[in-house]
């Protein structure tokens, strides 16, 4: 079978939508699959023409500019000259055109009609309408235009969280739609060795040190803010350790606890660094406004420890968290049930243990990524190789 894989950002300059790409399209390869994956060149390269390099069965192009007309020319002349399963990681804000890259779905829809096998991933599928910056209602609106774009030129349409199939039902048939979870982009079993060198230089005396793995951007840091705190009301001396880019900057915020406890950000880690840290805490908390759900990397990555994972019940919360018991489930917004959560299992290691053990058999059971490329392969009429 041969693949093409769009997506908006690619190894070393992206984020988690490219890491996911980067390991969907190594595993493909590695089932004996040829992969070309095409992502926009990043801005602080100064060609301005496309280039590409290979390794065994996985090819990666560089394209000229953001999925505009350079790109689509591109892309068509890739198509004709090596048909195969065009697979889309649809991320609507990061197409270019500000995030209103309308030309771009219609171009895919134009595709499809060729008798292409399109498919499209949806990471996110659109913006919500807020109060807060009105400014975005108008690009909310073109996203939803953009949406019902997509569906249309997709063959089959996959999402990375049940929640979306209700947010996309108004805007086109995806009854036929699947669920592809995301799963953890770090080292899934660290060297016992470097799990010791990471508890040997974070724990110091302290008694229970509390974990969090993630970017710290503005919805997630300010769940923190409030759980943080929460949590040395109730465990005055715990540790906490903040793991992943930009957690020095927020270790800063927070500063030390009234009891003495501190916190500390490693900064950005690689991704066996980061498994390793995050292996040395007691139990790790991943508190999300909307709750959690399989799209969240870092979640994924923190049920991949074998750690107690204390995490947000909200109105994303798909219901594999409540039958599975994957992991500890707190309301969103409520920092002091989150806090009693972080306390029971710190306080109980045997229940601790038991926590984490189930959450790593239900990511290995459900989300491991080979789940996801079986199927994507097990499509009956996937496009062979020529």
């Amino acid at each position: 079978m041969l693949w093409h894989l769009l997506t908006p950002e690619y190894p070393p300059d992206c984020g988690g939508v490219g890491d996911y790409t980067a390991l969907l399209a190594g595993a493909l390869s590695a089932a004996g699959d040829l992969v070309h994956v095409w992502h926009p060149r990043p801005a602080h390269h100064a060609a301005s023409t496309s280039s590409s390099s290979s390794s065994r069965g996985l090819t990666v192009h560089q394209l000229p500019d953001r999925f505009r007309r350079g790109s689509r020319t591109l892309l068509d002349r890739a198509f004709v000259e090596a048909p195969g399963i065009i697979l889309v990681q649809y991320v609507p804000s990061a197409y270019g055109l500000r995030g209103g890259n309308v030309p771009f779905c219609r171009w895919l829809l134009r595709t499809r009609r060729t008798g292409a096998d399109v498919r499209v991933m949806f990471h996110e599928p659109f913006f919500y309408f807020g109060f807060n910056r009105p400014w975005r209602n108008a690009l909310a609106i073109t996203q939803r235009l953009m949406a019902a774009l997509m569906i249309r030129a997709s063959r089959t349409s996959y999402v990375s969280t049940e929640s979306w199939l209700d947010h996309l039902v108004p805007f086109g048939p995806i009854d036929g739609a699947s669920v592809l979870t995301i799963p953890a982009t770090i080292t899934v079993d660290p060297p016992a060795s470097l799990v010791a060198s990471w508890r040997e230089r974070i724990r110091g005396d302290a008694e229970t040190v509390i974990g969090h793995f993630g970017t710290y951007g503005d919805h997630v840091a300010a769940e923190l803010q409030q759980v943080v705190p929460a949590i040395w009301r109730t465990l005055p001396r715990a540790r906490v350790l903040l793991v992943g880019d930009g957690s020095r900057e927020f270790a800063d915020r927070i500063g030390a606890s009234p009891g003495g406890a501190s916190v500390a950000g490693t900064g950005r880690l690689s991704a066996l660094d980061a498994a390793a840290a995050l292996r040395a805490c007691d139990v790790l908390v991943a508190p999300f406004p909307d709750g959690a759900t399989t799209r969240r990397t870092s979640l994924m990555a923190a049920l991949t420890t074998g750690r107690a994972v204390v995490t947000t019940d909200g109105r994303l919360t798909e219901r594999v968290w409540r039958e599975t018991g994957a992991a500890a489930l707190a309301p969103s917004g409520n920092a002091a049930s989150f806090a009693r959560e972080v306390k029971r299992l710190a306080d109980d290691a045997v229940v601790r243990t038991a926590q984490g053990t189930r959450g790593r058999r239900v990511y290995d059971e459900r989300f491991d990524l080979a789940h996801s490329v079986s199927a994507l392969r097990q499509s009956m009429d996937a496009v062979p190789v020529r």
